[in-house]
């Protein structure tokens, strides 16, 4: 039976039986990644009783990721990434089930789970340029666009339930519970993985050096105008837009005079912007093509959103324009990510995809902090607006290119 519209591709997507088991492992890995967090947060807090020691415990997990991001490009290209992604899982689960052991026992201390979250930190830098690198192999070039919009609505409905899932059990039977609920959800997911048959095959070295094939990396993103282009548009977007989301409690309490409620509602209208501009993506009937235009009007329309949020002081409109927010980031990531996949020369892909991890992890933090910084004096509204006309010339420098964009981006990639 035939699937009207674009629907054709997500039954595409799940006709393929690792992509089913990557599905499944997916929402379980999703899921116990925040329960995860939201019981180490608590933990943290509950043994200091301390906002430093939970920033701490945050830069202990992200550091060693950034630090460690661009060598571990080069080592996911040097060796097969699933082997790898299979193994960093597993210490993912053997992280979550130690943390669980010593609370429950009475062990746990902070400066412990400190130094736990650093290796798990450094463990981190080697998953997500694996993980992410699976979607190509596992659904090819033109499903790539569904894939990554499934796993995009995968991602937003697990940072709603997975708090809510972590909450009640800190709530019902402690914290040392929440990590062996944390470690038995991810030890689904290294179950799911040993269940893939996929196999990657490493492409040959020319050189032994890992350094050079690092630079080699960094000087590849530098000379392909698409990519490097990409990149620049995300740095964009993640200085002057993505911290918005970051700043919601404030345009709650200060904008909008409302308290937790009203953030609350901010947040779900998000997520809710988010999850359908996500099937709207997975849903698209033309694959790779036309992919470079939503980048460019995905740009346009956020600039736009960004300053009409910051000129209401209306609630019910702040809800509307939060959610368009959702909207726009989603689409904008998910076609930026799938143009940068289809781009990318499959022997520098784990370089490519570290250096696109390590922006989009590393530059919204940068910009909620000097953001935030500059909101202490002259309020939230013209810092947010001026980031809005940022990003609105970057749209314009993008458009002027969209031409050259488009043939440097969809077009297939020799050895692709």
């Amino acid at each position: 039976m035939k699937i009207p519209g674009g629907f054709d591709s997500l039954r595409d997507c799940f006709a393929i039986r690792d992509f089913r088991l990557y599905f499944i492992g997916n929402i379980a890995h999703g899921l116990g990644v925040w329960v995860l967090r939201v019981t180490m947060g608590w933990l943290a807090w509950d043994l200091t009783q301390s906002t430093a020691w939970l920033g701490g415990i945050a830069l202990a997990e992200t550091a060693p990721t950034m630090a460690l991001a661009l060598i571990a490009g080069t080592v996911v290209d040097r060796i097969d990434y699933f082997k790898l992604l299979r193994a960093c899982q597993a210490f993912s689960t053997v992280f979550a089930a130690t943390l669980a052991v010593l609370t429950l026992t009475g062990l746990i201390s902070i400066w412990l789970m400190f130094f736990l979250t650093l290796f798990r930190g450094a463990m981190l830098a080697f998953n997500r340029p694996s993980r992410m690198a699976l979607v190509y192999p596992l659904v090819g070039r033109d499903l790539m666009p569904s894939a990554l919009a499934i796993s995009s609505i995968i991602f937003n409905g697990a940072r709603f339930v997975g708090p809510a899932i972590g909450g009640f059990i800190i709530v019902a039977a402690g914290t040392g519970w929440g990590f062996a609920a944390a470690s038995g959800l991810l030890c689904i997911y290294t179950i799911v993985l040993s269940l893939m048959r996929i196999s990657i095959e490493p492409k040959k070295r020319e050189s032994p050096s890992m350094l050079s094939e690092t630079k080699e990396g960094l000087a590849y993103i530098v000379g392909h105008g698409g990519i490097r282009m990409q990149l620049m548009l995300l740095v964009v977007v993640g200085l002057f837009a993505k911290p918005v989301t970051d700043l919601l409690p404030g345009f709650a309490g200060q904008v909008f005079a409302s308290g937790a409620d009203g953030l609350a509602m901010l947040l779900s209208a998000h997520g809710m912007g988010a999850t359908i501009g996500a099937i709207w993506m997975a849903a698209r009937p033309s694959g790779i093509a036309g992919m470079t235009q939503i980048t460019i009007a995905s740009l346009l329309f956020l600039a736009g959103v960004l300053m009409l949020f910051v000129a209401t002081d209306i609630f019910w409109l702040g809800m509307l324009f939060s959610g368009l927010l959702g909207l726009g980031f989603i689409a904008l990531s998910v076609a930026n990510q799938t143009l940068i996949q289809s781009a990318v020369d499959p022997a520098l892909r784990g370089r490519v995809i570290s250096v696109y991890g390590l922006i989009l992890q590393g530059i919204p933090s940068l910009g909620a902090l000097m953001l935030g910084g500059i909101a202490e004096h002259v309020g939230l509204r013209a810092p947010v607006f001026i980031g809005g006309l940022i990003c609105l010339g970057a749209w314009f420098v993008a458009w002027r290119r969209r031409e050259t964009l488009a043939q440097s981006m969809e077009a297939e990639p020799a050895g692709g």
